[in-house]
């Protein structure tokens, strides 16, 4: 997905060059006008490898407006609810190393019917004038969002219960879901209308019972100086009263996640959407390094 990608998207378009092999479709949906930067870059990295697909709303949509218009995308050319999808975002990289080493010889995917795969993610930081200059065989850091000694796979209710219980920081950005799941979420009741929580929200879809990460980040997620995290949690919590709806029908269809779910909620759940609109406190989100990657 792309806004007003720029350079930052030229960087994860190399990237992609890089790591076509592991895909066997590559979609870049931009939404924008067809005659802006970003459709340009888009049109040279077709024109050097025809079978990228390059769809665009010709328009600047809202997140989850450009999300649905995709996954219609998708529908049309054939995917189905079975089918992977690996979400990357366009000021992001993707991480030859990390795909090298968690798939097979052929390039093919070990992955696990019913299961969401978040993480980790290896972390670079943009400097305030530019893109990321470091020497890219420095170790970088890699961050989780399960615990740090594991289990590094969780139930759903499990998982999204210890990130309502203490944020800690996760990505949409190389994770590796269902496509069911994103058709869920587009069409469940009630709508999703922002993108914060959309990691938990995409895992609480009917048919998913597990979260698990990867032993090697497949992404590099790139950090800026001006980023307000204080801010980004605040408006995190307040979609979780979307999120709440979807924990409530998740916990009809899977009654064994029911006492999990019913914990977290009356516990931190209701807490957390009161933090939103500032009539509560929430611990910060924490952070949780699993140390340095070459």
């Amino acid at each position: 997905m792309v806004w007003r990608g720029g350079d930052r998207f030229a960087r994860c378009l190399r990237s992609i060059e890089n790591g076509a092999n592991y895909f066997s479709r590559i979609i870049i949906s931009i939404t924008g006008p067809r005659d802006g930067v970003d459709m340009e870059l888009a049109r040279k990295a077709h024109e050097a490898n025809p079978n990228l697909e390059v769809i665009c709303t010709d328009t600047e949509l809202p997140t989850m407006q450009h999300q649905a218009f995709w996954i219609d995308y998708l529908l049309e050319t054939g995917v189905r609810g079975g089918d992977w999808v690996c979400w990357l975002a366009y000021d992001d990289e993707l991480r030859v190393k990390g795909l090298n080493a968690i798939t097979n010889s052929d390039g093919s995917w070990d992955l696990a019917d019913g299961t969401a795969y978040f993480g980790p993610w290896a972390m670079r930081g943009d400097g305030p004038d530019g893109l990321w200059q470091g020497d890219p065989d420095e170790p970088s850091e890699s961050w989780t969002s399960f615990p740090v000694d594991g289990p590094t796979r969780l139930s759903v209710a499990r998982w999204v219960a210890d990130q309502l219980h203490q944020p800690t920081y996760m990505q949409m950005s190389g994770s590796l879901n269902q496509f069911r799941a994103f058709i869920d979420l587009k069409d469940a009741f009630p709508r999703k209308h922002g993108p914060m929580r959309i990691e938990m929200a995409i895992a609480s879809s009917p048919g998913t019972t597990t979260v698990a990460e990867f032993a090697e980040p497949i992404t590099y997620i790139y950090g800026r100086a001006d980023s307000d995290r204080a801010n980004y949690g605040r408006a995190a919590r307040r979609e979780d009263l979307h999120l709440l709806a979807r924990l409530g029908r998740y916990g009809t269809r899977h009654p064994g996640s029911l006492p999990t779910i019913v914990s977290s909620v009356t516990r931190t759940g209701l807490r957390s959407v009161l933090s939103g609109v500032g009539w509560t406190s929430l611990p910060s989100e924490e952070w949780r390094s699993r140390g340095g990657l070459r």
